[in-house]
């Protein structure tokens, strides 16, 4: 796959993340459907640095501090979107970096480079890395989708999906 593919392909899942954040009320940010778990105002950040963020850790080598046995902070500790709409912007930003970034490698690293992911047992490869942060990007804006729901928000199957908002 090359890296023009990979923007092709995640794209809509961007889109889709995207349009959710937008229809954030401002006043459910602070909702989480029970104690333990990230409020929607944490997921909603949570999402604002998927993509693009992901390939400068990989491409910089630049991995977060994890604590030895940890994987990430408590839900509490997580940061939070001041807003929706900065969050929005936050988004658009990351999707900028992640065309900016793979433009940084050839298809051929993008395919066959193996970096050593801190969290992983095994090297990858970007394309694998990459793949595994769409997922993590579709995971969340999953989450953000249910949490919403369940704050009371009158969503259908085209919001998660991006095809409507």
């Amino acid at each position: 796959m090359t890296g023009k593919e990979y923007l092709k392909f995640v794209k809509g899942i961007h889109k889709a993340s995207l349009g959710l954040i937008k229809l954030t009320p401002e006043d459910k940010l602070d909702f989480k459907p029970m104690e333990g778990v990230m409020t929607i105002g944490q997921v909603v950040k949570h999402l604002t640095d998927a993509l693009g963020g992901s390939l400068t850790m990989a491409i910089n080598n630049s991995w977060p501090e994890i604590p030895e046995g940890e994987m990430l902070p408590p839900a509490e500790k997580m940061p939070k979107a001041n807003s929706a709409a900065e969050a929005a912007k936050e988004i658009e930003a990351d999707w900028e970096l992640l065309n900016r970034e793979i433009e940084k490698i050839t298809d051929g690293e993008f395919n066959e480079n193996k970096i050593n992911v801190p969290w992983m047992p095994f090297p990858m490869t970007y394309l694998e890395f990459m793949m595994q942060a769409m997922e993590h990007l579709s995971n969340h804006r999953m989450q953000l989708f249910t949490w919403l729901k369940l704050s009371g928000e009158k969503l259908h199957t085209g919001h998660l999906y991006g095809l409507e908002g």
